[in-house]
């Protein structure tokens, strides 16, 4: 069983962060034709990345929080069904926006210069969360293959937690292992850095940074007494965003793992930094809806106000201060009336199936309890 919980100031700090960087990544390709545009897309293509910061987040926090307590098939289900009442609603509602986008564009009543994006073939993939596996594509809202990994993620979880409860000390081996493994089929099949996975093997690429958190949250009591001074977790995190287009691929994945680490470190230590004093965390709880929500708002935004603004110079650009304003909001929204109450309503859902599951007695064939 794990300890009490930690404050994780820092990893929620990180969460928001990672969010708004990816929306700077995606938003960056709808103004590349700019000057300005054209600089902040060249000097941000390392922002990827920041994705895998979520799953070693991910892993920490599933770690400290179900440790221990995920050893039945009981608890299991009621894990799984608690990951996926927190990630499927919103994932269900963008990509039903996708569908009326590309049943408008099958019906005429739309244009797309990327009708690949749109392949009815690959619903069922997207509806069962397997697209980061056997996906054709990045399609539909494509951010969405990270929950695809994360959801595989949370089904390996009861296994290695097995492992990690018994022998922390195996953790380690594993996370190379996997690493070991991804880079020697990169290698023979010629797909590149395997930080580059997504629609293909994405899965892949997510199990070593969610075994890496878990691995953290299991030598928490370690890392706490790192003599680390906070400002390091800073300046990490300010030269990756700043210099991590420079250096190849692999090594900017392993610092941002070592970013993971130096804020585990600080949230374990219950040291303050600038990421707390500026009380970054406050916004955390937007980060999944800001994540979902902000290639939905873009085609709304600037990919539809464009064509209504045409004629008009730099549009796209003049129209990105718009797009992240409804961004916020809808994410407020989206978080506040749409994916808690979802959330609760199927967790509450679960909870009564469940008891009224145990509350029925076994009964022997002649109609008496055992």
């Amino acid at each position: 069983m794990q300890d009490a919980r930690i404050a994780t100031r820092h990893l929620d700090a990180l969460r928001i962060i990672a969010a708004c960087a990816v929306v700077v990544l995606h938003y960056s390709d709808y103004v590349k034709n700019q000057a300005a545009g054209h600089f902040i897309y060249e000097h941000a293509q390392h922002f990827n990345l920041f994705v895998d910061l979520f799953f070693v987040i991910s892993g920490f926090v599933i770690a400290s929080q179900y440790l221990g307590k995920v050893d039945n098939v009981r608890t299991i289900g009621r894990f799984l069904w608690r990951r996926l009442a927190r990630i499927y609603p919103l994932h269900l509602a963008t990509l039903a926006f996708y569908l009326v986008v590309a049943a408008a564009i099958q019906g005429d009543l739309a244009s797309t210069g990327n009708s690949a994006r749109y392949p009815l073939s690959d619903v069922p993939a997207q509806l069962l969360l397997l697209h980061a596996l056997i996906g054709q594509r990045l399609t539909f809202n494509f951010p969405s293959w990270s929950l695809s990994a994360e959801m595989f993620c949370y089904v390996i979880f009861p296994l290695v937690a097995v492992v990690a409860a018994r022998r922390r000390d195996l953790l380690l081996p594993l996370i190379v292992i996997l690493i070991v493994a991804n880079s020697l089929f990169a290698t023979a099949t010629g797909t590149g850095p395997w930080a580059d996975w997504i629609n293909h093997g994405g899965v892949f690429r997510a199990f070593p940074a969610f075994i890496l958190g878990m691995a953290c949250s299991r030598y928490r009591d370690r890392i706490a007494q790192w003599r680390i001074p906070p400002a390091a977790l800073t300046i990490a995190l300010a030269g990756f965003t700043l210099l991590g287009w420079s250096i190849p691929k692999m090594m900017a994945l392993g610092w941002i793992y070592l970013i993971a680490a130096l804020a585990i470190h600080c949230d374990c230590a219950g040291r303050d930094s600038l990421m707390t004093r500026l009380r970054i965390a406050r916004w955390s709880p937007l980060t999944y809806s800001c994540y979902m929500l902000h290639i939905p708002v873009a085609t709304v935004i600037i990919t539809l106000g464009a064509r209504l603004m045409s004629g008009i110079p730099d549009r796209e650009l003049a129209l990105l201060p718009a797009a992240i304003a409804v961004l916020a909001v809808a994410s407020v929204i989206s978080y506040r009336y749409f994916e808690t109450p979802a959330r609760d309503a199927l967790n509450e859902a679960f909870d009564r199936w469940d008891a009224r599951r145990v509350a029925i007695p076994a009964m022997t064939p002649g109609g008496e309890s055992r």
